[in-house]
């Protein structure tokens, strides 16, 4: 098992989480406590019934996954999600291959098609394109990552005539490309070219509430689920082992939980399949953020290795 940690931006008083010096230290601590990944989302323009119903605040992922890049040396760089209608294909390709050349070949890129119609809205998309958006947009994408020194591609929103992408990702053919959402169409996009999937908040009222897609009820289903994409994997030929899983929220853990309590929660996320999960910590409390990260490193991350 590994874990990613979401910089998220609460609704409150955000100075101490958006001074450079802490956030370099975050970064750092996250580092220390062998988290594997530092994960940003995506929320340019959000509405306020969108906040007041859960929602959060965010850095943009590209510029901050840059400056974490910086302050770090090994953990890995992630949006926890892109949503790629947002941005024209050219312009995303650009940004997620700064990225990865900025940190190394470190970055990590979970995409997916959006669900917050006044984002779209103040953004000038048309939420209802937003599937035919998405996946013609990942094949430029794919296909100009992969065919860095000269792409040709002609579709019903995107044309390009021999166009090239300086410097290339350092990671070939590209950085790693996760599906996110909960739907049928998503799943099928990860057993055809994903590597891998990561859903939205499981079992819990916000999947409902603020992101408007079904929710994954329990860890059985989920279970199920995981099964059903490594078989549609391996009936194309590609490698089901190769699958990565994250598990966001599923009886989310606690920062309080006790340790037997969080090597439980653990063992099961393993046994159905997922390879990632969150690390939980106060995101209002900068001081006792700091705290948790730490003490979920010496209990659960480096625990598991003794």
């Amino acid at each position: 098992m590994r874990y990613y940690l979401d910089y998220q931006l609460a609704d409150v008083d955000n100075g101490a989480w958006l001074d450079p010096a802490n956030m370099k230290l975050f970064a750092q601590t996250c580092e220390a406590a062998g988290v594997g990944a530092i994960a940003l989302t995506d929320h340019p323009a959000p509405s306020r019934k969108w906040l007041d119903a859960g929602g959060h605040d965010t850095l943009d992922p590209f510029a901050g996954l840059s400056f974490f890049a910086a302050c770090t040396d090994t953990i890995r760089l992630m949006t926890y999600l892109t949503v790629v209608p947002y941005r024209n294909p050219f312009l995303l390709a650009k940004a997620m291959t700064t990225v990865d050349v900025v940190s190394g070949g470190r970055a990590t890129f979970t995409l997916g098609t959006g669900y917050l119609r006044s984002e779209f809205a103040a953004l000038g998309v048309d939420m209802d394109q937003r599937n035919g958006l998405f996946d013609e947009a990942m094949e430029v994408v794919r296909g100009l990552l992969a065919s860095p020194h000269e792409f040709h591609h002609e579709g019903s929103h995107f044309k390009a005539l021999g166009v090239t992408m300086s410097p290339p990702p350092i990671q070939a053919p590209h950085p790693p490309l996760w599906l996110g959402g909960n739907a049928k169409v998503v799943r099928d996009r990860v057993a055809q070219w994903g590597n891998g999937w990561a859903p939205l908040t499981l079992g819990g009222s916000i999947s409902g509430k603020v992101s408007r897609t079904a929710p994954i009820p329990d860890l059985a289903h989920f279970t199920r689920q995981i099964g059903e994409i490594k078989e549609h994997m391996d009936s194309l030929g590609r490698d089901p082992e190769s699958l990565d899983v994250a598990a966001p929220g599923i009886r989310m853990l606690k920062a309080t939980d006790s340790m037997d309590q969080k090597h439980t929660h653990v063992a099961e996320l393993v046994e159905a399949g997922v390879t990632w999960t969150s690390v939980p910590y106060d995101k209002v409390n900068f001081k006792q953020a700091l705290e948790d990260i730490a003490a979920f490193g010496e209990d659960v991350i480096t625990g598991a290795l003794d």
